[in-house]
């Protein structure tokens, strides 16, 4: 029996690095540090801490 994929809410730095091998990027882990460097930023930024929020935050600053 296949094990069950764990599908994770926030984005990490070795998943990323993983999905961005996966893909055949030439340089994965310097992707994946842009791309974390990017979400880290907008995180702060809207003070988004699950998916359920995105929404309401997005909606309410506009």
């Amino acid at each position: 029996m296949k094990r069950k994929s764990k599908k994770i809410r926030v984005p990490t730095l070795a998943s990323m690095m993983i999905l961005y091998r996966n893909h055949g990027f030439k340089r994965p882990k310097g992707c994946a540090e842009a791309y974390m460097r990017g979400f880290n930023d907008a995180r702060k930024i809207y003070k988004i801490t699950g998916l359920k929020k995105k929404l309401t935050n997005v909606i309410d600053d506009i």
